[in-house]
Parts: C-alpha cells; sequence; structure tokens
C-alpha cells in the first residue's frame, strides 16, 4: 500500500481546526510532515511582507501499528513543536524567504487575501513519500463583498446574499492603518452568520495619511449605512476594535448608544495622542463634533515604565468618560500587554461603565499581538507556543459567542 495523504477539513475556513492524516505507511515508521505556503497572508506578519514569502513548518512523527499518522492523536517528537497540538505544523510557520511589497492605498486595487494554499510533503529518511496541495479560505464561498469610498472612511463590506436581514458587525483594526487587517477579521466573523463591515479609518487614498485628528463621525456614518441596508437588521448592530481600533471603538461608544454590542481587543481606557509616520502628532488620535479630544501626550518615560516594569500612568488625562456606555461589552486583554497595560484598563473600563452584560476574556502568556487562532505569531518567539496558541484559540471562541449572544438570540 503507497501513502496516502487525507486531509480532513470540514468547512475550510481559517478558523476551524484541520486533521491530516498519514496511511499506507510501514509500522512504526520515523516520518517528517513538511508544511509549506507562498500563498498566504498572515494578519501577525508585518505590513511589508507579501503574502507571496515562503513559510515553512515541518515536525517528526511515528506512525502507529497499523502504519497511520493523525496529527490531531499523533505526538510530534522532534521539529518546529513537540507533543499533541493537531494545529501545530500551522501554528509554527516560520518565514524562509521573505518577499516585501508596497503598500496598496487604492481600495479597488487591494486584493482580498481569501485564500491561502498550503503544500505538504511526507518523508521518510530523506525520501518524498507523498505530496500535495490543499486550499483553506478565510471567506465562505457564498459571501459576497463590495468596496465603499466616503469623504473620510472607505470599507469592504462582505455580506450573504440571501434576501435574509442579519445582524452586522464593524471591524475596525489597529495602528497600521488601511484594511487589510480588518478585511481579513471582518471575512471571518461574516463566516459566522454577519454582515460584517471592515473600515479604514486612515491610511488609505484621499484620507489622512496620519493616525491623527480622525472624526467619530466616521464609524457614526458607517453604522447609519449599515442601517439603511435591506439585508441588515438596523438593530442588531456590534462592533469589534482592536488595538487603536478598540480605543476608537470605546470613543464612540462613550458618545453614541445605538451599537447592541461590542467586543474590544487589547483596549486602552484613554485617548492617546496621535501619530504621524511614527512620530507623535502633537494633536489628539480623534475629534468629535469638529473639536480635539483630549488626550494623553506620549512620553517616553511613561512608556519606558510600563514596557519595563507594567506601571500604569497616575495622570488621569485623556481617560475617557464611559459611565453612559450601556451595551454588552467584552474585553479581551492581556497581563503581558507590551503596547500599553489594556489589563488595568479593562478593569478601569468593567468598573465604571453602567452595562449589566460585560466580562474580560484575561490572557497571561499572549500580549498585545492577539489576532485569530491557527496562524503562526511571530512576536512572541521566546514565549511557550502551546500557551499562546490556546489563549488566541480561546479569545476567539469568546469573541463568536459574544456577538451570537447578542446579535443573533432574540433574547438575552
Amino acid at each position: 500500500m503507497s501513502c496516502k495523504i487525507i486531509i480532513e477539513d470540514s468547512n475550510k475556513i481559517m478558523d476551524s481546526k484541520i486533521n491530516i492524516c498519514i496511511q499506507g505507511l510501514k509500522r512504526f515508521e520515523e516520518v517528517k510532515i513538511i508544511l509549506e505556503t507562498s500563498c498566504f497572508y498572515n494578519i501577525n506578519a508585518p505590513m511589508s511582507w507579501s503574502e507571496n514569502t515562503l513559510w515553512r513548518a515541518e515536525a517528526v512523527f511515528l506512525s502507529d501499528s497499523n502504519g497511520t499518522v493523525s496529527l490531531k492523536n499523533s505526538p510530534s517528537k522532534g521539529g518546529d513543536y513537540i507533543g499533541f497540538r493537531n494545529m501545530g505544523l500551522f501554528e509554527s510557520l516560520k518565514a524562509v524567504s521573505i518577499t516585501n511589497k508596497k503598500r496598496i492605498r487604492d481600495l479597488k486595487k487591494l486584493p482580498l487575501n481569501d485564500v491561502v494554499t498550503y503544500q505538504i510533503s511526507i518523508m521518510s529518511d530523506e525520501k518524498l513519500l507523498a505530496k500535495t496541495t490543499f486550499n483553506r479560505f478565510y471567506k465562505d464561498f457564498n459571501i459576497d463583498y463590495y468596496d465603499i469610498i466616503r469623504k473620510n472612511w472607505q470599507g469592504r463590506m462582505f455580506y450573504k446574499n440571501d434576501n435574509n436581514k442579519k445582524p452586522a458587525i464593524i471591524v475596525l483594526s489597529g495602528s497600521d492603518g488601511g484594511i487589510e487587517k480588518a478585511q481579513n477579521i471582518a471575512m471571518l466573523l461574516a463566516n459566522h452568520g454577519f454582515t460584517t463591515l471592515a473600515i479604514s479609518y486612515f491610511g488609505m487614498n484621499n484620507q489622512n495619511s496620519n493616525l491623527d485628528r480622525i472624526p467619530l463621525e466616521n464609524i457614526d456614518e458607517a453604522l447609519k449605512y449599515l442601517q439603511k441596508l435591506s439585508f441588515v437588521d438596523s438593530s442588531k448592530i456590534g462592533i469589534y476594535g482592536r488595538s487603536k481600533g478598540a480605543e476608537y471603538g470605546l470613543m464612540f461608544l462613550s458618545k453614541y448608544n445605538a451599537i447592541r454590542c461590542a467586543v474590544l481587543n487589547s483596549p486602552s481606557d484613554r485617548v492617546y495622542e496621535g501619530l504621524k509616520g511614527k512620530r507623535n502628532s502633537k494633536h489628539s488620535s480623534w475629534t468629535y463634533g469638529g473639536e480635539e479630544i483630549e488626550y494623553k501626550p506620549f512620553k517616553i518615560k511613561d512608556f519606558i515604565m510600563n514596557m519595563l516594569i507594567k506601571k500604569s500612568s497616575t495622570d488621569n488625562s485623556g481617560v475617557i468618560d464611559i459611565k453612559s456606555i450601556t451595551c454588552p461589552l467584552l474585553l479581551i486583554t492581556s497581563t503581558k500587554d507590551e503596547i500599553w497595560d489594556s489589563y488595568r484598563a479593562s478593569i478601569n473600563i468593567m468598573k465604571n461603565i453602567r452595562s449589566s452584560e460585560k466580562n474580560i476574556v484575561l490572557t497571561t502568556a499572549l500580549g498585545h499581538m492577539n489576532t485569530i487562532p491557527y496562524l503562526p505569531n511571530l512576536r512572541y518567539k521566546k514565549n511557550k507556543t502551546d500557551d499562546i496558541y490556546y489563549e488566541t484559540v480561546i479569545s476567539w471562541e469568546n469573541t463568536i459567542s459574544w456577538f451570537v449572544k447578542y446579535l443573533k438570540k432574540e433574547k438575552v
């Protein structure tokens, strides 16, 4: 019997688990499984890396008495991860040949990056036993999309055209600007039964090129746009914000009350100074009614203290008045956030909002870069990978559950 690779992937969506089974091996044969891709948008990678970058992971397995290896049931004995972790090869991918790219600022020319093509090879004593390719997707085939360009914001809408009104989610990414990361999060959320709108609030053509004095009204305009759509349930619109997008989202919630529920990932409880390139802008990140919102100026001493000993600022500059927030709110935070103290910020938010439905998902190994599961996370090379990837899964599962509970169910 020749070696055979079986891909067990029920829906082929990137946030779902997959099992790879190798059959037809010799009994108790040691084999190396190699996973590669050069068609892969990794939300955790630097923005300058192209999706054509070559990624590779490998692990060594021992076949069982039937000549079978299953990534779900067989432990790796060596390679890029050790032990039982059926998504270990996917999570352990490393960039072995980096291809750089120029940033695309024209929304109409920006690719979806919705398909990932993998190649898997089985080796024994340096001999190739079998090889195959397969695809996974950020977006299910029945999800359509179109682009929206407004004066101050741009968006990419993901929806299922089936004549049914669905709850909607506005997706805001962080300080990188543009829409690449927001759209991949939005695509995955859309697969779970939501209409989603990924927003670029700076960084694209004809937008503010810097994270500096961005109007809160952008989100309000996007919200009103969603409410008028025939395929959106106007009473069930949520918001997802990550990093600087979480700060933007929280500030919006403090001024507007039409959002049904929210998930804020790595949030801040205050408004920080804006950016011009990599320098502080001497202005607020946000405006409301044409006026700058009070902000905390960037001070290198405060930043270093937070990085070294996690000491938060004791002043109240820029702290957001959140006492009016009543919508169900989930915060995802870390005790090891390396960018700002989202842990203390989350506690302060929970103590001061009026919401009766609120919760914190706390991570203790994973830091600020907490996105979606089963992707390699390059920022935390020194941490124990098992804990990092477990916490990513827990965070994402809680995100999905929160939106399902408060947007899809009739009564909560």
